[in-house]
């Protein structure tokens, strides 16, 4: 019997580790080149042939498809090519799934792109995080404003016509005239997706440690919070529509992969670190690609944490994924889904925000109202646990 899931592929390799960076990634020149990409590479293989032909995922039906990292336009288009190739023969790809590959500034030409696209790749994301230098090099990224516009030319004139765009908001010495400057040209590329993402100070990261010396001012709260209404107010005003807390997109160009994790759908994750969902558990594989590819080579499955969820966390995680989106989630789906109404485990959290005004309840339907979504983590965090 076939369902459906989605696919996501960890590739951990980029060009340099950015200072506020906390994912399983490294520099590929730090643990092996190429040689050691294509050693990990096989690993993955390997992952998918045996989760393909598991219990679990026999009949699996992928209507999404992400390549994420790290950077894995720091790869050869064609082992991208095979990649793709290979998951084609272990699982059955939808015809009108979404194949997106995570890409960066300097990692990715007109040549390169016009491979992926031609390989099956249907949606480009590229990780431009801020159009100012100055900021760039707070951040550590390894490109400068001019090539991420030179890199949107190139994708676009390789013929990518659905392409996202992250940028970064509530950096260290960031003012909100440089933020606006930023989203005017965003909205200048005409991406088709954005996701604007408040920093996150990461224990251990280069860019946490800077602001603890003293080097960097600590982040304002209050001028995030500004910041976050700016992008609203930029993008929306110019046709996307905000649709995630943190994502705008132009009409029917949502990201849905993503949309699969807000809905919490089951998905499988294969490479160092990443995530599945199947079956009410809930899995994680281990961490360094180095590990990941030794315990695959030894005939070992990279499972490092596997939990099946409770009815209570169920419900739980769709509340706080679903309530993430403009729509919000409908109580009946929860209940049907879960086999719970979500007011049996959450009554009292869920008047308590409605009485708060962080929640509204109107025909069945639970959503957080948009202008209270720059204070969502307070709600979301009512039905973790």
């Amino acid at each position: 019997m076939s369902f459906m899931i989605g696919l996501y592929l960890h590739l951990p390799f980029c060009l340099s580790k950015c200072t506020y960076c906390d994912f399983d990634s490294a520099p590929l020149d730090s643990v092996g080149g190429l040689a050691f990409a294509r050693r990990y590479l096989e690993a993955v293989g390997v992952e998918m042939d045996l989760r393909a032909a598991s219990d679990e995922f026999h009949g699996a039906r992928a209507n999404t498809v992400y390549f994420g990292g790290g950077t894995p336009t720091v790869l050869p288009a064609e082992w991208l090519a095979q990649l793709i190739e290979r998951l084609g023969r272990r699982f059955e790809i939808a015809e009108d799934a979404e194949v997106t590959v995570e890409a960066n500034p300097g990692t990715v030409g007109r040549e390169k792109a016009a491979a992926l696209l031609e390989a099956g790749v249907n949606r480009i994301s590229l990780g431009v995080q801020a159009l100012s230098n100055r900021t760039l090099r707070t951040l550590g990224r390894a490109h400068s404003a001019a090539q991420a516009r030179e890199a949107v030319a190139a994708i676009r004139a390789a013929g990518c016509r659905n392409l996202g765009v992250d940028v970064i908001y509530g950096v260290p010495a960031q003012a909100p005239e440089e933020w606006v400057d930023c989203l005017r040209q965003v909205v200048e590329l005409a991406p088709e997706h954005v996701s604007a993402y408040g920093l996150s100070l990461e224990p251990g990261t280069p860019l946490a440690a800077e602001v603890a010396a003293g080097r960097l001012p600590e982040p304002d709260e209050d001028l995030a919070a500004e910041m976050y209404g700016l992008a609203s107010e930029t993008l929306t005003g110019a046709g996307y529509r905000h649709y995630e807390i943190s994502n705008f997109a132009r009409l029917g160009r949502e990201c849905q992969h993503n949309r699969r994790y807000w809905a919490n759908a089951e998905y499988l994750g294969l490479g160092c670190s990443a995530h599945s969902y199947r079956g009410g558990v809930r899995w994680n594989n281990v961490a360094g690609a180095q590990v990941y590819t030794e315990w695959l080579e030894r005939g070992l499955m990279p499972v490092a944490r596997a939990e099946g969820l409770s009815a209570r966390r169920r419900v739980g995680e769709m509340l706080m994924l679903g309530l993430r989106r403009d729509e919000g989630v409908e109580e009946k789906v929860v209940a049907e889904v879960c086999g719970m109404e979500p007011r049996q485990w959450f009554g009292e959290e869920i008047e308590r925000l409605c009485e708060q005004g962080l929640l509204v309840a109107d025909g069945g339907r639970l959503r957080i109202p948009r202008e209270k979504w720059i204070l969502s983590n307070e709600a979301l965090a009512c039905f973790v646990g």
